[in-house]
């Protein structure tokens, strides 16, 4: 399809990502493209993804202009579309440390998003979790590294697109530097512009240069580069800056491919403007090529903006192309847009590389207490204590207890540690359970749950195991002195399960830490060179 065959409002709708969800079909027709979420689904097994497949097909099949259909695949697609496969956090792709796996991984997600008929994921996650108290990043990120982050990255995207999934870098220009979270409030990357280049810069050239399709920059300032400064004298989001999108990222690191915002209901994109409709505009005005969710008037704004010339007929052309090209790659003007079923062989593929992910990911950080591996002739009773601020996730507790059970032991889920379950154990399991947005805010445990911490660190320490299945700063921030620490990184039952069979010494552990921890031996170095005042 060339652009000049387009009306001007096709070109507009063509910058657009319409929301289905809860079955909500939206009325507006050929949009460039449709974002879903699970609950379009709504029952767990083979009917509810045959029943998400048609829904999809319907609504692409009406389109005249072959639709983008995308969603959040940041993990697989199990989380987004139940019945299919979640793989463990991008986290723990990371401490698997091999390129093979990446590639799997990115190939997998492929080969389940195709099969419902997405073509397009807002993934993979490219941001640093470089400041480790970031509430949004932690473990949706492969590493603090650039270099392993660049080795892993570049390998999942090339899995996705060699396999008819259309890739999308997030978040320029990187986010995980900030404290806080741009749901909430505009964050900033505070690195200076030399370390930028050396960090987040690093890494989104990286997957530039390896020919990813498209690239989400977020709600986040870079200081360091911005120059131009909104009225209250604060640097705009990169989704609002034209120096940001159109200067450094299409023009001096030469990226080719569709910048798309991310949403825009967000509390970072809104409120630098006078209302949500002037900053939709100015957004693609700085050089955003789609809008995620954009208001019922973005189309009739848009084409008032160019018709009166606010917004250069160039400037949406360049938009439009940019769309229509990712379009061309994945052969939707040829009839590519279909859901493709999956081989038996496929299928297997993908749990295959579930669980090669989960099993080459769990990280032995130190076990001084030599509990590992853990053999039923010698341990029968295992206390299993659940420590998490997302309710739902209890569940896998009973997961991690029941695997143990059919190994041989005498495991069982307590909602509480107290003196006689601990006294009646040859060994405690405290697994932490930990995500971004599960419950929005910090990583962290408060209430009953840092009561559980509490009372771990008091009584039984000796006999007990700890467990982190999220963030892997855990370790640190709460138990720098147990003896026996792993890191998971993921709550997803494949990590839970390949963490018993390395407690249990059906696979090895991994020694490989993705990001950095202040090791049992740097902490007691630094403690013993602590100079303390001198009292008056």
């Amino acid at each position: 399809m060339k652009i000049t065959d387009l009306s001007l409002r096709e070109k507009v709708l063509q910058t657009v990502i319409l929301r289905l969800n809860n079955g909500r079909e939206s009325t507006v027709k050929n949009a460039g493209a449709a974002f879903f979420f699970g609950e379009i689904i709504t029952e767990a097994d083979a009917g509810g993804l045959e029943q998400a497949t048609a829904t999809l097909k319907r609504y692409t099949d009406e389109c005249t202009i072959p639709m983008l259909v995308v969603s959040d695949f940041e993990n697989g697609c199990g989380d987004m579309l139940k019945g299919l496969t979640p793989l463990p956090y991008m986290m723990g792709l990371g401490a698997t440390n091999s390129e093979e796996i990446a590639y799997n991984y990115g190939k997998a997600t492929a080969l389940e998003a195709r099969s419902v008929g997405a073509n397009w994921t807002f993934s993979p996650v490219c941001d640093l979790n470089i400041n480790r108290r970031n509430p949004l990043v932690n473990t949706r990120s492969v590493s603090d590294d650039p270099e392993l982050a660049v080795k892993l990255l570049t390998q999942v995207v090339r899995g996705m697109q060699e396999n008819g999934l259309a890739a999308c870098a997030k978040h320029f220009p990187g986010d995980g530097v900030d404290w806080r979270d741009q749901h909430s409030v505009t964050t900033n990357n505070t690195l200076s512009w030399e370390d930028w280049k050396q960090k987040s810069g690093k890494v989104f050239q990286a997957l530039i240069d390896a020919g990813v399709y498209s690239i989400m920059p977020g709600h986040i300032t870079l200081p360091a580069y911005q120059t131009e400064r909104a009225p209250n004298g604060m640097c705009l989001p990169a989704t609002l800056s034209y120096e940001l999108i159109t200067k450094l990222l299409k023009g001096e690191m030469g990226f080719e491919g569709v910048v798309v915002t991310d949403a825009l209901d967000m509390g970072g994109f809104n409120g630098w403007y006078k209302d949500l409709e002037t900053s939709e505009i100015e957004s693609f005005k700085a050089g955003c090529d789609m809008l995620l969710w954009p208001s019922a008037n973005y189309v009739d704004n848009l084409v008032a903006a160019v018709e009166s010339g606010y917004v250069s007929m160039e400037r949406l052309d360049d938009a439009v192309s940019r769309i229509l090209k990712m379009k061309e790659k994945l052969g939707l003007f040829q009839g590519c847009n279909d859901p493709r079923p999956m081989t038996a062989e496929e299928k297997t593929f993908v749990k295959k590389t579930q669980m090669q992910t989960a099993d080459h990911s769990i990280t032995l950080v130190r076990d001084n207490a030599k509990h590992f591996p853990i053999d039923p002739k010698k341990v029968k009773k295992i206390a299993v204590c659940a420590i998490t601020q997302h309710e739902p996730t209890r569940e896998q507790g009973k997961v991690l207890a029941e695997e143990l059970c059919k190994r041989g032991f005498d495991a069982t889920l307590y909602p509480f540690p107290s003196f006689q379950n601990i006294d009646d154990s040859d060994l405690v399991i405290y697994a932490m359970f930990s995500r971004p947005f599960r419950p929005r805010g910090f990583l962290d445990f408060m209430g009953a749950e840092m009561g559980k911490i509490h009372w771990s660190m008091m009584y039984g320490q000796e006999k007990s195991v700890y467990v982190s299945f999220g963030s892997p700063y855990l370790g640190e921030q709460y138990f720098e002195r147990v003896d026996t620490y792993v890191n998971a990184y993921s709550m997803t039952a494949c990590s839970v399960e390949a963490f018993v069979r390395a407690a249990t010494g059906e696979i090895p552990f991994t020694h490989f830490s993705p990001v950095h921890l202040t090791t049992y031996e740097e902490e007691i170095a630094l403690r013993k060179n602590i100079t303390l005042p001198i009292r008056d």
